[in-house]
C-alpha cells in the first residue's frame, strides 16, 4: 500500500468509473479501486506531473463528452456510492444488467458492508449501463465500418 504523503503534494485526482487515479508532485501515479492507494506508475521523465495530470483529465472529458450515455452512467454511479463500495456495484452490474433485483441482491442486501439503494435506483443504473455499452459497441460497429 502506498502513502500518499510520502510522495510530495497532490497535483489532481481523476475519478474513473470504479477507479481513481492520484498524480502526485514527485510524479508518481498513484490507483485506488476500493482497497487503499497502491503504485499505478511514474509520468515519463520528459513531462511534468501537472501537463500529464491535464493530459489525462482532457482525455477522460473527451471521451465522456463523445459518450454521454457512458458519461450517465459515471454520474450515476459516483452518486449512487462511494469508491469503496463502486467495485461492488460495478461488478454486479456487469454480470447481470439485465437482472435489478439481482443486483440490488447482491450489492444492498447482502451480509457486512452494503449500498445503501434502492431497487429503483439500481434500475436506474443499470438502464444507464446498458445504454453505455449499447453506445459502445455503435462505436466499435462504426469503426469497423471504416477500417473495411
Amino acid at each position: 500500500m502506498a502513502k500518499v504523503s510520502a510522495h510530495g503534494a497532490i497535483v489532481g485526482t481523476i475519478d474513473y468509473l470504479a477507479t481513481s487515479k492520484r498524480y502526485m508532485s514527485d510524479g508518481t501515479i498513484l490507483r485506488n479501486q476500493g482497497f487503499g492507494w497502491k503504485l499505478a506508475g511514474k509520468v515519463k521523465p520528459h513531462v511534468t506531473p501537472q501537463v500529464a495530470y491535464e493530459n489525462a483529465a482532457r482525455r477522460l472529458a473527451d471521451q465522456l463528452a463523445d459518450q454521454p450515455a457512458l458519461a450517465r452512467y459515471r454520474q450515476l454511479l459516483h452518486e449512487a456510492c462511494g469508491l469503496s463500495k463502486r467495485w461492488k456495484l460495478t461488478t454486479a452490474i456487469s454480470l447481470m444488467p439485465d437482472d435489478c433485483d439481482g443486483v440490488w441482491s447482491e450489492a444492498c442486501d447482502g451480509y457486512g458492508d452494503n449500498i445503501s439503494l434502492d431497487v429503483d435506483e439500481v434500475a436506474e443504473i443499470c438502464r444507464a449501463y446498458l445504454a453505455a455499452e449499447r453506445e459502445r459497441n455503435a462505436r466499435q460497429e462504426r469503426g469497423r465500418d471504416r477500417d473495411a
